[in-house]
């Protein structure tokens, strides 16, 4: 295995040098990324103070102003799926490879901002669940948390995979080691100042984010020819979001089950998530949380075409430099946007490429405090909070920081066993379609819901979505980690999560009209069922 990491150590090595980075460069690389980082850290450090109890910690005391509102959000939202992920993926596979991130998110951000966020700030809610368990009771609340806590441990691993990979290329260390390096600097801030520390560190992230990614395209551009040569170079498919199918064949019903899950799992499931949630119950009135969520989502769009244009002029631009999949094997996978910056920026001065580096790794870390905010939220507010209710502001506080340090050891685990960045992340918001976006918007929406709907509801879409993953996904002799990485997997969780939330649909409509139909046959008053 140590052999096998110094090959790879070796070739990256000599990759980055022969794109024109000399030691000299290196080094200023490095000193401008250990500032920025530095920096960050001390803006974790000094949020701290801010930190009294857990509506500090959770949602920065509910005084988020709109621009800070929406650049949080922004910046959440652009991370190591949305930027080198996207960039890989229509690199290999086009732009109907990419529907769920950016334009199914999106979507999200904007139907958010119009349907949920105002009427959960109104109600001053912590987290998204908060209202699931008001309406449906404390272990609805329970079940719907530990269904999500386990999205935002996925979303933190593609996030430490995204900054393992950029140490990775830069520096010739392992993924691994870059990965807990990675993880190890987003703790610290996290842990110290919570929301205070991860909103203040997103409006400087998000200013490098823009600046950063639209400096590399028109580079990028050139060395591929310009619009006109590339566009010449593409295939019909390679531009077209409709179903796609092997050697163009007629799609069959589950490549249209596949086709409407990639735009729904994030396009819906994303809609409740967490992490925009938290931004916008952290806004400081219900205008603020709605507009930065759609202002956000059409922002997110703009910016979303960026690495999309990067990997597909990176097809001709690796490959002028020698690097191919051809030649570097499963080793170019996640490493087309870095080595681009490397490719288009190493000609210029060593500063720029920095900055785009640090825009890079500010995008990345961006997210991955949100994920790890958003997963310790909601095991301690809304699972440990709720079992035990006693436990004092300051309990919980504390539980909420060693929860981050768990949840970070997790994530770890499981990046270090994908090698996906964009299949990690897309994998992980299933179950937020399937359990969580049915109650929600119930609980908002539909004032006659039952205790016994929105359990039917949840029981049945978890139980419809695992059947059909477990029976489409096992049998095939593969490991953990192979089934991780298959698209075997990605397709039956995509499908699986169609299906469970279809018949999520059908059990609370069925539930619902069950439960109405006596007392409007009889014309007797609403009582509880239990």
């Amino acid at each position: 295995m140590e052999n096998q990491v110094s090959e790879v150590s070796a070739s990256v090595q000599h990759a980055v040098g022969s794109l024109g980075l000399d030691a000299s460069d290196r080094y200023m690389l490095w000193i401008g990324i250990v500032i920025y980082v530095a920096v960050l850290i001390g803006i974790g450090m000094w949020s701290s103070r801010k930190v009294k109890g857990m509506n500090d910690f959770l949602v920065a005391g509910r005084r988020l102003p709109l621009w800070m509102a929406t650049a949080t959000l922004l910046a959440t939202w652009f991370g190591a799926g949305s930027s080198m992920g996207v960039a890989a993926t229509v690199y290999s596979d086009g732009i109907g490879a990419v529907l769920a991130d950016p334009f199914g998110a999106s979507l999200s951000l904007i139907l958010s901002g119009i349907f949920i966020v105002g009427l959960l700030r109104r109600l001053k809610c912590l987290t998204v669940t908060d209202i699931v368990e008001r309406k449906y009771g404390k272990w609805a609340g329970v079940y719907t948390s530990l269904w999500m806590i386990p999205v935002y441990i996925g979303w933190l691993g593609a996030q430490l995979l995204g900054m393992g990979t950029i140490l990775h290329v830069l520096t010739g260390m392992s993924v691994t080691a870059g990965t807990l390096i990675g993880a190890v600097v987003v703790l610290i801030y996290t842990f110290a100042g919570g929301m205070w520390a991860v909103t203040l560190t997103d409006v400087v992230q998000v200013s490098l984010i823009v600046a950063g990614l639209f400096l590399i395209v028109p580079g990028a551009v050139g060395l591929a020819g310009g619009w006109e040569a590339v566009a010449e170079r593409l295939n019909p498919q390679d531009l077209s979001l409709w179903i796609r199918t092997e050697g163009g064949a007629a799609p069959t019903a589950n490549d249209w089950v596949y086709y409407v899950g990639c735009w729904i799992v994030m396009g819906l499931g994303c809609t409740v998530g967490q992490d925009l949630v938290q931004r916008s119950l952290a806004s400081r009135n219900e205008k603020i949380a709605v507009s930065s969520a759609v202002m956000s989502g059409f922002f997110y769009a703009a910016i979303g075409l960026v690495p999309i244009t990067i990997g597909f002029t990176a097809r001709f631009v690796l490959a002028q430099h020698g690097v191919t999949t051809e030649a570097m094997g499963t080793d170019l996978d996640n490493q087309v946007l870095p080595r681009m910056a490397v490719i288009v920026l190493g000609g210029m001065h060593p500063l720029i490429l920095t900055v785009f580096l640090a825009a890079l790794i500010s995008a990345i870390m961006s997210s991955a405090d949100s994920s790890l905010l958003a997963g310790s939220s909601l095991l301690c507010n809304n699972v440990i909070g709720s079992i035990w209710s006693r436990l004092s502001d300051q309990k919980l506080l504390m539980l909420t920081r060693v929860a981050t340090v768990a949840l970070t050891v997790i994530a770890c685990y499981l990046a270090l066993n994908v090698e996906s960045i964009y299949k990690l992340m897309i994998n992980s918001w299933a179950s937020q379609l399937v359990i969580i976006f049915v109650p929600v918007i119930t609980a908002l929406y539909v004032p006659k819901a039952t205790k016994n709907a929105a359990w039917a509801t949840m029981a049945v879409s978890t139980g419809v979505w695992l059947a059909y993953t477990f029976v489409n996904a096992s049998g095939t002799g593969m490991s953990f980690t192979e089934l991780m990485n298959s698209d075997v997997l990605d397709r039956a969780l995509t499908c699986g999560a169609v299906y469970g939330f279809l018949a999520g649909i059908v059990a609370f409509i069925c539930c619902y009209m069950g439960e109405r139909i006596p007392h409007l046959v009889l014309d007797q008053p609403d009582e509880d069922y239990e």
